[in-house]
């Protein structure tokens, strides 16, 4: 029996949040309250007319058979007005749309349906893991193109597509880790770019209903021409906080979503029926709760923002998510992820550290905004206390 595993198992990157995994897991064995600010796992419970819903519709023996896997037409019909409410963008829930077991299944096999081995894969650094992982499960090459600030990240992505020739862009806007947001004249540009040089756009657009001071971010889909050559991931994951119910889309270009589609045709039946009925719910009736989600962050935010600020951490002053993106201070000579055990050691505080991102997220640390108030003001005084020199 040949017992050698995939080559791509052996040419994936090490997982450097691990470390801080085990660090927490011991600390944890040992009796001490760890405040886990680092692993973005929404605490605010989804909305009880879902459940309720999840409940009456788990009741019928008809919704435990199997579903189908492009998701139910009621759900695919929601999603498609939801981007009409919100963006007043056109799309045809036949056509432009198809149900994903949550974002990350629905990226890894889009990558699938895109590349070919070898093809190359445009993401910045730094990347929300799955943004590496997927095009490597894909057997494509990912170039990294640094993101320090939008606008440079925008020139450096038209000197590499000049020279190299790409076959997708994967962003996510507004992004994680950095928080960073676009406009609408930044998804021109790169949509430009996209169609005179032949690639594909992907915008992952996880935290789509996260924001704050009313700015909601823009879809990529509402630029003009989008539909030619860009797919938009949307997820209930964060503005709805159905994590664990593992519902997303892939919306936009006909031909990709025809391609996602029939790979999934292949592989699975679809997300357990009564879950894709409450999430119609969710999206035909409850536009308000993502505003009541949002303020909860913003709050949990705020109280990390004024301590890390006044603690010299270079803090991006952001409008969206629920991280905090956080720079270290100078005069603290470690990296980030020995800081991130430092804090782990010393303030019962986990974090994730930058590098983890990608090389351009090191010396920085994100905070995920998902204790309550007291939580977070606990963690925010235990970093207070802890003496930096």
């Amino acid at each position: 029996m040949d017992r050698n595993l995939s080559s791509i198992i052996d040419d994936f990157p090490e997982y450097l949040f691990n470390t801080i995994n085990k660090a927490k897991h011991e600390a944890r064995q040992q009796g001490r309250d760890i405040i886990d600010l680092g692993y973005g796992n929404p605490d605010v419970p989804s909305h009880p007319l879902v459940v309720e819903k999840l409940i009456e519709a788990s009741r019928l023996t008809k919704n435990h058979r199997y579903s189908v896997s492009r998701g139910i037409f009621g759900l695919r019909n929601s999603i498609s007005e939801k981007y009409f409410r919100s963006y007043n963008v056109l799309l045809d829930p036949e056509k432009n749309t198809v149900n994903t077991i949550g974002s990350k299944e629905g990226l890894t096999h889009l990558m699938l349906a895109l590349c070919n081995p070898g093809d190359k894969v445009v993401i910045p650094d730094p990347s929300y893991p799955i943004h590496l992982y997927a095009p490597l499960i894909a057997r494509a090459d990912v170039v990294k193109v640094p993101l320090i600030d939008t606008e440079s990240f925008l020139s450096n992505l038209d000197q590499i597509t000049k020279k190299k020739k790409i076959k997708v862009l994967l962003v996510s806007f507004p992004h994680n880790p950095t928080t960073f947001e676009v406009n609408l004249d930044f998804y021109q540009s790169i949509i430009k770019m996209s169609q005179e040089r032949g690639f594909w756009i992907i915008n992952d657009f996880a935290y789509s209903d996260i924001f704050f001071e009313d700015k909601k971010p823009p879809s990529l889909l509402q630029a003009e021409g989008a539909l030619d050559n860009c797919v938009e991931l949307y997820s209930l994951t964060k503005g709805y906080s159905m994590a664990g119910w593992r519902v997303g889309f892939a919306v936009g270009n006909e031909i990709a979503i025809e391609a996602l589609t029939k790979i999934k045709s292949y592989i699975d039946y679809g997300t357990f029926q009564p879950i894709q009925i409450a999430s119609a719910v969710a999206l035909n009736k409850l536009d308000e709760y993502p505003f009541e989600i949002s303020s909860i962050y913003k709050e949990r935010r705020d109280i990390v923002v004024e301590t890390l600020k006044s603690l010299d951490f270079k803090v991006i002053d952001s409008n969206a998510t629920m991280f905090v993106w956080a720079k270290i201070p100078e005069s603290i000579k470690l990296n980030s992820i020995d800081f991130s055990i430092n804090l782990l050691e010393e303030c019962d505080l986990a974090v994730a550290p930058g590098i983890g991102f990608g090389e351009y997220g090191e010396r920085h640390i994100r905070i995920a905004l998902v204790e309550n108030k007291d939580r977070i003001r606990q963690a925010m005084r235990n970093l207070r206390k802890k003496k930096w020199n």
